[in-house]
């Protein structure tokens, strides 16, 4: 009604129901919602799909052998060359500059519907980024961590005593045994998007 189209809408009332002076137990959180929900008037749904586009495509999105980059470039390419025809015919005949303009309007709408769409592709890589630069410096500190034990124990001259070397071994096997684990999770996702792409 008019308290969720409103501009600063009160906080929801079951707020109460969670403050420290509470003689009851507050229920647990409901269940997350699926489908279409209303927020502050709007209508938002949980399913992820492709912003509609109802201008022409002038770009292939799906099929064989179908670069994204290149349809790109490609329609970059020819909104630059309707921006030269734009100016030439602002000169030569400045009454068809409106339909210049359209066209130029509807290769960069296909522009940008398109680069919306290849977001969880970008999205993906990120992640497979960021996840590799983890696991880099992590192998990084554990040889930085196999050569502070061995210095440590070139230093010594005489090998450790048990309850050391049990300590850097088990140091050593722990940071190791991480590795091999990431390294499985890293195969597993690779495989995993593998089948996704």
């Amino acid at each position: 009604g008019a308290v969720m189209s409103s501009t600063y809408p009160p906080p929801p009332g079951f707020y109460k129901l969670y403050a420290p002076d509470a003689t009851t137990p507050p229920p647990p959180p409901p269940a997350p919602v699926v489908g279409e929900y209303v927020v502050y008037g709007e209508r938002h749904s949980t399913v992820i799909s492709d912003p509609p586009f109802e201008q022409s495509k002038l770009y292939l999105s799906e099929g064989e052998g179908v670069d994204l980059r290149e349809e790109l470039k490609r329609l970059n390419a020819e909104t630059l060359a309707r921006f030269v025809a734009l100016v030439d015919a602002t000169r030569a005949a400045p009454s068809t500059y409106a339909r210049r303009v359209e066209e130029i309007t509807l290769l960069l709408n296909n522009m940008h519907h398109l680069l919306n769409s290849i977001r969880p592709s970008q999205a993906r890589s990120t992640l497979e980024h960021v996840l590799s630069e983890q696991v880099r410096e992590k192998r990084a500190a554990l040889a930085k961590l196999r050569a502070d034990a061995a210095a440590a124990e070139a230093t010594m001259g005489n090998p450790p005593n048990d309850a050391l070397r049990a300590t850097v071994r088990r140091a050593i096997d722990g940071a190791t045994r991480e590795e091999t684990e990431e390294k499985e999770e890293e195969e597993e996702r690779e495989k995993a998007m593998d089948v996704d792409g």
